[in-house]
């Protein structure tokens, strides 16, 4: 049981090995990077060398599966090893280490570029291995069992594993620097779990007594080029992370709210871990300079990011770990330098369409254009943030999409959209581009006005119906709404109107024996409030050669009918 529950305490610490140059800087500001996902599956990030490329795995349906971030390329599965794998550590030539399942069980494996995987045995008499730790040798480390429990190992490339010395009970090693020493945690002859490192070649062991003494709990993951040591202890019953040379460890965890806190991995003195504030993980950053800060507060403002553990550091002063952007997980790695304040250029933003005709009530898509670029060399993410109306009628307008919206078609309405561009750590710049819908000014056209009659004959004080007929026709509506406006002529009860396109007129001529003239007005409007008018007219008594005409041949038609009726009268007789 005890075993059991020492493999499971420290199955996910982490080790990430040392590299040759000094850091470059320590407790600034960091640039922010998002290193994305592999087949949409975020990378648990377990290590990091020098030249920022990064091991890690992932949780498939099928398991979790080892994968390597190189830049240029970026996340890779590791090939050879099985799809239930875990990488753990990167070397400065890229090789990893970690485990797979494999038939006889799981066991480490090694993977150099250019040779490919391989499998290390188990212990002698074990049945199962887990690789933690590499260094630039390709010398791996980790912990198996054999007959007498737990143990861990280390095994250089083309040899099998050999136990590493302990504290007298179960043990567990999980980083190794390029001088060979070895990190890890083992149970003491009393049954504590204290963290040790153990010298080159296992030419020592030494001991890190707990915070809370030798009856308290500690491990250790990380190690760096000048065998400082990393992990965490107890003190008054709280994990606190530590950093140990030689002597004490000394208590790294100086955030007043922490309740648990970690060093996961160092590299030239620096360390890099998380605490737990208020249930929440933070990842921080220790140096001597600085002390320990809080990776939150060394990004810049706005960046959108939650960091909330740092698990690898390189010789360039890089980290990487996991986090949120914007509260989706992701993977990132932090490069130290003064902070990138400097918001996008954005140089052009136009839309398509930017003037919309006709102004008919309808929703029109809208696509913008963006042009823009930042100092880093990495293009902004450009996306519409804002879209408003001139005028009062809107109702649908919006945006549809990153650069998309859509606008409704109202005359005289000018629309505003303002599109942002943000850079890696947040900063932005913001530009407008317009969409114009110029306002319908244009009257209906109405054509062929006619009335029927639009003569009357005789003048016999009778009323007479007219029916006024027309053609309209406007540039944005369809259909413009007419109908008859007035009618004018004659005294006050000579003209009525009776319908929508109809009146009554008075067959009567003026006073003085002329003709009199009714004018009958038609009026049409359209939706934007344009109006115009036509006239027809109805003449009533006047002795026009058309009537004349007319009134000739109904006389002459009354002729012929007249002189049948006397024929067939004479025959009769």
């Amino acid at each position: 049981m005890k075993r059991y529950l020492f493999a499971t305490a420290l199955a996910f610490l982490v080790v990430v090995l040392p590299g040759r140059d000094a850091i470059r800087a320590s407790g600034s500001s960091y640039t922010v990077e998002d290193l994305g996902d592999i087949d949409g599956l975020v990378p648990t990030v377990t290590g990091m060398n020098a030249s920022g490329q990064v091991s890690g795995y992932v949780n498939a349906d099928t398991g979790p599966r080892a994968v390597r971030f190189t830049n240029g390329i970026g996340w890779e599965y590791v090939p050879g090893v099985s799809t239930y794998s875990v990488a753990m550590a990167i070397n400065a030539s890229g090789d990893v280490a970690g485990y797979h399942l494999v038939p006889e069980g799981v066991l480490a494996f090694r993977y150099t570029n250019g040779v490919g995987a391989t499998t290390i045995p188990p212990l002698p008499g074990g049945s199962f291995g887990v690789g933690f730790g590499i260094n630039a040798s390709g010398e791996v480390t980790g912990y198996g069992d054999m007959a007498a429990g737990t143990r861990g190992w280390r095994a250089a490339p083309g040899l099998p594993p050999v136990m590493v010395p302990a504290l007298g009970g179960d043990s567990m090693t999980c980083g190794i620097n390029d001088a060979g020493q070895i990190v890890g945690s083992a149970t003491t002859a009393t049954g504590q779990t204290h963290a040790y490192r153990v010298d080159a070649d296992n030419l020592g062991v030494t001991e890190i007594v707990p915070f809370d003494g030798p009856s308290g709990f500690g491990n250790a993951c990380a190690i760096d080029a000048a065998g400082r040591v990393g992990g965490n202890t107890t003190s008054g019953g709280l994990n606190r992370a530590f950093r140990f040379t030689s002597g004490a460890p000394i208590n790294l965890d100086t955030f007043a709210s922490s309740t648990d806190s970690n060093v996961s991995a160092m590299a030239n003195g620096v360390s890099v871990g998380a605490f737990v504030a208020g249930g929440v993980s933070h990842a921080f950053v220790h140096t001597d300079v600085n002390g320990s800060l809080d990776l939150n507060d060394l990004l810049a403002p706005g960046s959108g990011w939650v960091l909330e553990a740092a698990t690898a550091v390189n010789t360039e002063g890089q980290i990487a770990g996991n986090g949120l952007l914007n509260g989706a997980a992701r993977a990132y790695r932090l490069t130290p330098g003064q902070s990138d304040t400097t918001a996008p250029v954005i140089s052009e933003v136009s839309a398509t369409p930017s003037r919309v005709w006709p102004p008919n009530g309808a929703l029109v898509p809208v696509t913008v254009s963006v042009t823009a670029t930042d100092d880093s060399g990495a293009a902004p993410a450009c996306s519409l943030t804002s879209l408003t109306a001139s005028g009062p009628t809107t109702d649908g307008s919006g945006i549809t999409g990153p650069l998309s919206a859509q606008v409704r078609a109202v005359g005289g309405v000018t629309y505003t959209l303002t599109v942002t561009c943000t850079d890696a750590v947040g900063n932005s710049s913001s530009a407008a581009t317009t969409v114009v819908v110029p306002p319908d000014t244009t009257a209906p056209v109405i054509t062929n006005v006619h009335a029927t009659p639009d003569a009357i004959w005789p003048p016999n004080g009778k009323m007479v119906p007219v029916t006024v007929s027309f053609s309209a026709t406007d540039d944005v509506d369809s259909a413009p709404k007419c109908y008859l406006a007035s009618v004018s002529g004659g005294g006050s009860n000579d003209a009525v109107k009776t319908g929508r396109f109809t009146a009554n007129v008075r067959s009567e001529k003026n006073a003085d024996g002329s003709v009199r003239v009714y004018s009958l007005t038609v009026k049409c409007s359209d939706s934007a409030g344009n109006k115009s008018a036509g006239v027809a007219t109805v003449v009533v008594g006047k002795d026009s050669a058309a009537l004349k005409a007319f009134l000739r041949a109904q006389v002459a038609k009354l002729t012929q009918e007249l002189k049948k009726l006397q024929r067939s009268r004479g025959s009769s007789r």
